[in-house]
């Protein structure tokens, strides 16, 4: 049986934190070539969500993060997923330009706890964006209803993701320079899972309150500036 022909299918994800702290991750994720088709895009970003999920973990432990609405230490996260799979091929000249070439916008809204009033307002934050910009609003990881559950706090190892390894300084990932960890024995531990997100990874870049920004891993091939 032949293996299905791939493309790599980029993605810009944008995470907002407190006092415009934010955080952004690129990816480049292969999917099927046919799931491209104009009649299979929601394919294609049925899938690129599910892959996103999976790197989550390493964008996760990054960096500590303060909730975009409260400034708390932030564990959860409410997202805005924009299809932009209907540009055509980069350099393609569309609408007197040239095009960016298909990608995946995901918006983040970096939140302390969404069973409280900052999940109210990030669910409010992410509706008015979608209104206005056709990009559906998303619980995740969390696909159940909000509940009580305590997830790990942004800056904390990738592997064992305990409270303390999030006050610490991590050893970053030489490949993806964005999955951190707290030992060597935690690094062996998630390479099974981050062994396939490691390869995707191929942008990093972290702004402070400031607008002073940090670039982990350099993508020159970026689309959106750090101010879109």
């Amino acid at each position: 049986m032949s293996v299905p022909a791939q493309t790599p299918l980029r993605i810009e994800s944008k995470w907002y934190g407190y006092n415009n702290a934010k955080m952004e991750i690129d990816l480049a994720i292969p999917v099927n070539t046919e799931w491209l088709s104009p009649e299979n895009l929601r394919l294609a970003v049925g899938y690129a969500a599910d892959q996103f999920i999976k790197a989550m973990a390493d964008a996760k432990s990054r960096h500590t993060f303060g909730c975009e609405f409260c400034g708390k230490p932030a564990r959860e996260n409410y997202l805005n997923i924009a299809s932009y799979l209907h540009l055509p091929p980069k350099g393609t000249i569309w609408n007197d330009h040239p095009s960016s070439g298909p990608f995946i916008l995901i918006l983040v809204h970096v939140v302390c706890k969404m069973s409280g009033e900052c999940g109210k307002e990030a669910k409010k934050l992410s509706s008015e964006l979608a209104q206005d910009t056709g990009t559906p609003e998303t619980h995740i990881p969390e696909k159940n209803p909000v509940d009580e559950t305590i997830y790990p706090l942004f800056g904390s190892c990738s592997n064992c993701k305990t409270d303390e390894t999030a006050k610490k300084t991590l050893s970053v990932c030489v490949k993806c320079k964005t999955a951190q960890y707290c030992s060597k024995d935690c690094q062996r531990a998630d390479w099974p899972r981050h062994k396939e997100s490691c390869k995707w990874i191929i942008g990093s870049r972290w702004y402070n309150e400031n607008g002073g920004e940090s670039v982990y891993k350099d993508n020159p091939d970026r689309i959106l500036m750090s101010n879109a």
